[in-house]
């Protein structure tokens, strides 16, 4: 399925991303004595693909698995929130003078949490809820039905399609059951993170 193949890649894309920074920024030892505008003019770009590209991971699981809500956003924002910290101590007016070594730890921190998130995001593609799947694959058969309708055919061939397309419809209908469905499996989700919320943590 096309939406499987794309997050796949993006996946896939994202560890490359990571990767790359890690040798490029992390493993230069001369950025722990550089400068935090040096640090930032050469990184600032490639974290912010790598955020761009996770908000997108982010999106297509949570489509796929939203009983995995939780899970989802906690793994990203345990990702994402030291890129966030990372920026912010760079581009700071009122930088101390280990801005460059705090800001270095963060993206150290950023690329240990982001094996969760892939870890997380891989076993979402090849574990999708399966209603959402079945929804997805049935969009995917119904657009296929507005190529259809337009193509010139013989009558015999014209015929079979006509009983296609009957069929179509009522996949039509099947498909509207089961996004109704997955709304109300989201509402319910939405419901348990809001009680989930009101515990407090032992002190």
């Amino acid at each position: 399925m096309l939406v499987i193949r794309d997050l796949e890649f993006r996946i896939s894309h994202l560890e490359d991303l990571i990767q790359g920074i890690s040798s490029e920024i992390l493993a230069n030892v001369l950025y722990e004595k550089a400068p935090p505008s040096k640090l930032l003019a050469d990184s600032e770009d490639k974290v912010g693909i790598i955020k761009k590209t996770a908000e997108d991971i982010r999106d297509a699981i949570l489509l796929l698995k939203p009983e995995r809500t939780p899970s989802i956003k906690r793994a990203f924002r345990d990702f994402i929130q030291p890129i966030n910290s990372f920026i912010e101590i760079l581009k700071n007016p009122e930088q101390t003078q280990n801005a460059t070594r705090q800001a270095l730890d963060l993206l150290r921190k950023a690329v240990a949490q982001s094996q969760d998130f892939i870890s997380l995001s891989r076993d979402i593609a090849k574990n999708p809820s399966k209603i959402i799947l079945e929804v997805m694959r049935l969009k995917e058969i119904s657009e296929a039905k507005d190529y259809l309708s337009k193509v010139s055919v013989p009558e015999a061939l014209y015929t079979r399609l006509e009983h296609l397309r009957e069929r179509l419809g009522a996949l039509r209908s099947r498909i509207l059951s089961l996004e109704q469905t997955a709304g109300e499996l989201l509402k319910y989700v939405d419901r348990l993170e809001e009680e989930i919320s009101k515990f407090q943590q032992p002190q």
